[in-house]
């Protein structure tokens, strides 16, 4: 496994798995056992770092913290909480409302208190904003942050969904008035070029090249969601991109047909399947990230994990989206 680290508020070191386990299906599209099963795997290949959030499946009946309680009774159960880095989000707009922001701090402590209770924990390792409201003063959410730090909820806060503006806009607030400094992203990122109307969700923001030039030089870590696009690369095989099936359509753009034909041009010449170098193109990025991987089933777990086997250098990546 390859790992990165980041300091929580207390400047104590925290080692993340590059691969990080999505948490999406449990409870629902996997069962508990399921769930159970895919995470005692993934522990046993030294993956650490789990994601998750409040309003994770809460889209399905009976999915409601569905992905947060089956964690926190596999924790339970297996007795690891310490040896387990924990992500959880909250501040997500109500599915039926997603034009209305859920940021106030009565919110977001709403939010945390929630997820901790459904876990069954006292706190969560990293916790991160779900959206963003930019309408909203930043000092303002920063503040809230900081005291969920300083009461002992949460050892760390990053956000999700965010530009890097804003993200630099909040540490300098943190830095200048001593308040706990975001110390990760969470974005939407692949091999797979996407944009929010991909997602058929403006709120949604999505690596291109003015955010990551603004990550390098911001110095932030970043969480890569979707990192896989669903699949895509895998899924069209041998025959084309054009030939996916109708929900990965709107995937297929000149510039993903030109990444893909890169894509079974390098796996050719190497050896290396598509799973571990769509993947490897985020966890070997001279941007220092990790990739969340949903996976559901445990074959799908095993070719994700294959891209710690590999290492790509900088030439390589390059030459994937040239």
């Amino acid at each position: 496994m390859k790992y990165f680290e980041i300091s929580d508020a207390h400047q104590k070191p925290m080692k993340i798995s590059k691969i990080i386990l999505g948490g999406v299906p449990f409870g629902t599209v996997l069962n508990k056992d399921q769930s159970f099963q895919m995470m005692d795997r993934f522990v046993e290949q030294e993956g650490n770092t789990i994601d998750t959030a409040r309003v994770y499946c809460e889209w399905l009946e009976g999915g409601k913290y569905a992905s947060e309680q089956t964690i926190g009774e596999w924790v339970k159960a297996r007795n690891n909480r310490k040896d387990i880095i924990l992500i959880t989000k909250g501040g997500h707009h109500r599915l039926s409302s997603p034009n209305v922001s859920r940021l106030s701090k009565e919110e977001i402590f709403e939010d945390i208190d929630i997820s901790l209770r459904t876990l069954q924990m006292d706190y969560v390792d990293i916790y991160m904003l779900h959206r963003d409201d930019i309408l909203r003063p930043v000092s303002d959410i920063m503040d809230t942050l900081h005291i969920l730090v300083e009461q002992g909820k949460t050892r760390a806060i990053g956000v999700s969904n965010w530009s890097a503006k804003r993200i630099l806009e909040a540490n300098q607030y943190a830095k200048q008035n001593r308040k706990t400094p975001l110390c990760v992203s969470e974005i939407q990122w692949s091999l797979a070029e996407c944009f929010p109307k991909t997602f058929g969700d403006q709120t949604l923001i999505c690596m291109n090249p003015n955010e990551y030039q603004q990550y390098m030089e911001i110095g932030i870590p970043v969480i890569a969601y979707s990192s896989q696009a669903n699949g895509i690369f895998t899924k069209a095989g041998d025959e084309g991109l054009e030939y996916v099936n109708d929900k990965l359509q709107k995937f297929v753009t000149p510039e993903n047909i030109k990444r893909y034909n890169n894509l079974q041009h390098f796996c050719k010449q190497t050896g290396y399947g598509k799973t571990a170098v769509s993947l490897s193109y985020i966890i070997d990025n001279k941007l220092n990230a990790a990739a969340i991987i949903g996976c559901s089933n445990i074959e799908q777990l095993e070719d994700s994990l294959s891209a710690t086997k590999i290492t790509l250098n900088q030439q390589e990546i390059d030459s994937l989206i040239m």
